[in-house]
């Protein structure tokens, strides 16, 4: 049977238990550059004032009590006032536990670690602070997780997937690039694009598309990040790209969080979600039914956690292409919404982009929005959030609460003299 409880609940829905927010994605990458950045601060917003938020920089004193004048976000923060590199936040809190042990003590509630990504260090922090965890061991996580052992299980399962190979990247064998030359041209017969993706990339890492005359290029650029396997596919005509949310309680049980479209640069690279779907409502029953039974077999296995699972629309048919086992991009604003929601503030259709602006400070970004920043009333307005990098890169992400679509473009527009420019992908 499928729940539908709020995102929050599927975490916890005891009174005497401390959620433990940690959002850094660095576990998930055993090698990384300085594309993959731990964006801690995303869970700031979602935090009820009784939970707890782990950063691994600096509270942004002005965002947060931005976010505190409506009731948003916790007093419980623990910052350790760390450069965005380095350790993984689970690391610096084995490191130094005792601040949020603290916290534990002062609430006297049981604490549930509820990591981005669920590794070895994540459950190894649970056990240190004497609580649980709202995630599955590494072995569930990476298995699912990785796209060419997701799409074999989707396979195993009878679920239709897009056709294509698994290559094993193999740089000190002169006969590897060959291989994956005439793999790559065999498709190029049929198809007049093909997409190479690697199977544990992020943020667009190891992502690329080709029409035959870059292919050296691209070998040589995956050679350098170390990625071990990349799955090469046809680059198909989409319609739409749609994600289906659910979590897997520390019960077993089974939640559907609801669908979105998702928003990608290019085809590809994920930059912004939507909540309304843009395809049929035969083609959302099919993707339900669908992630019912990959989510069913992930319970089975032992899974706890979130889980994302991408599907491409496209004209020869409809194909699961990713399995985030972890919170992910869209997790946020779902979480960010029903939090606004209980402000008794109706948000009809909402819109999360990623944004680059100049550099400023969460004050100066207020005057820069003006009347249409969220004023914790109005459904008209933008949410910002992940400020974290704002003062010195002018990253962040805004999130469009509106009435209607007609709405949503005009809060757009409104953002568009803000916007730099962060050019185009490979």
């Amino acid at each position: 049977m499928t729940n539908y409880k709020a995102f929050k609940d599927c975490i916890s829905d005891q009174d005497d238990e401390l959620i433990i927010y940690a959002s850094d994605s660095f576990s998930q990458f055993p090698e990384r550059n300085s594309s993959a950045t731990s964006k801690s601060d995303r869970s700031i917003p979602i935090a009820t004032s009784n939970d707890l938020v782990v950063l691994r920089g600096e509270l942004d004193s002005d965002y947060h009590e931005w976010l505190r004048s409506f009731g948003l976000g916790s007093d419980f923060v623990v910052d350790y006032g760390k450069p965005p590199t380095g350790l993984t936040l689970s690391e610096l809190i084995i490191n130094n536990p005792e601040p949020i042990r603290e916290i534990i003590k002062q609430t006297g509630r049981k604490p549930v670690y509820v990591p981005w990504f669920s590794g070895d260090k994540e459950n190894e922090v649970a056990k240190i602070l004497g609580g649980d965890i709202f995630g599955a061991p590494k072995s569930q996580t990476l298995k699912y997780n990785d796209k060419a052992s997701f799409k074999l299980i989707c396979q195993q399962l009878n679920i239709p997937v897009i056709e294509g190979v698994s290559f094993e990247m193999q740089p000190l064998k002169s006969e590897n690039y060959k291989m994956m030359e005439n793999i790559i041209k065999g498709y190029l017969q049929r198809y007049s694009t093909v997409i190479l993706r690697g199977a544990l990339g992020e943020f667009g890492v190891s992502l690329y598309k080709t029409q035959g005359n870059d292919i050296a290029e691209i070998y040589q650029e995956i050679s350098a990040t170390g990625e071990k396997t990349i799955i090469i596919e046809p680059f198909l005509n989409v319609s739409s790209s749609p994600g289906d949310q659910w979590a897997i309680g520390r019960n077993g049980s089974i939640n559907h969080l609801g669908m979105q479209d998702q928003i990608c640069k290019e085809g590809m690279i994920h930059t912004g979600t939507i909540s309304t779907v843009a395809h049929s409502n035969d083609d959302s029953a099919y993707i339900i039914k669908t992630s019912r039974k990959i989510v069913d077999e992930m319970a089975k296995t032992g899974y706890i956690g979130v889980v994302g699972i991408d599907y491409i629309v496209s004209d020869e048919g409809i194909f699961p292409v990713e399995n985030n086992a972890r919170f992910n991009g869209s997790s946020y604003p779902i979480l960010i919404v029903d939090q606004i929601k209980q402000l008794n503030i109706r948000v009809p259709v909402w819109k999360f982009i990623k944004f680059k602006t100049t550099p400023c400070t969460f004050v100066e970004l207020q005057n820069r929005l003006k009347s249409t920043i969220f004023d914790g009333k109005k459904t008209n307005s933008i949410f910002p959030f992940n400020c974290e990098a704002l003062s010195n890169t002018g990253n962040l992400s805004f999130i469009f609460l509106a009435e209607n679509m007609s709405q949503i473009t005009d809060l757009e527009q409104s953002v568009k003299e803000l916007e730099v420019n962060t050019g185009s992908i490979v």
